[in-house]
């Protein structure tokens, strides 16, 4: 059993290296945290069993994927999606993986960038870019709070967020 006891990973891509890692955390400008990199090294784009989760009064959303941290193997690079989400997200929030309906499970490092970060989820629904907003929404809110607005809290780290999904059929039976 894996150190986070109940979550195995299906559908993984083949073995990452630590220069994978690497690679992406200087093009992103971030550390990510110990637990993340060592699951990563393992489950490299892989899929969470089980993969329930919960934010705000939401119960129940599914989890898909991790996105590869790896431009060599895997279905959805890590940078490719950060370049696709990063004029809609809050400075400092990084995409680590996918729901099965378009949101994102984030890392959110506002506290630095060598800071353990915690887990959000971003609501595709809400997410706002600049050129969504005239000039009178940007007087009464900045960007960034505009954007914080499609942001749930997940999980203070990477471990708790594992710990806490879980099967949905076995939670409402």
């Amino acid at each position: 059993m894996n150190k986070w006891n109940h979550v195995i990973f299906e559908n993984c891509s083949e073995k990452i290296t630590m220069d994978d890692i690497k690679k992406v955390e200087a093009a992103l400008g971030v550390t990510f945290p110990k637990d993340f990199t060592e699951c990563m090294l393992e489950n490299n784009d892989g899929s969470p069993v089980p993969c329930a989760f919960d934010y705000g009064e939401v119960e129940g959303k599914v989890f898909h994927t991790f996105y590869s941290l790896s431009d060599a193997v895997g279905h959805y690079y890590i940078l490719d999606a950060y370049n696709a989400t990063k004029n809609y997200l809050p400075e400092g929030v990084i995409p680590i993986g996918y729901d099965a309906g378009g949101g994102d499970i984030c890392f959110d490092y506002t506290n630095g960038t060598l800071s353990d970060p915690v887990v959000v989820y971003a609501d595709h629904e809400f997410l706002i870019s600049e050129s969504d907003l005239d000039e009178s929404d940007l007087q009464e809110k900045t960007l960034n709070e505009w954007q914080r607005q499609a942001i749930s809290p997940l999980a203070a780290s990477f471990s708790e967020f594992l710990a806490k999904l879980y099967n949905y059929t076995m939670k409402n039976s």
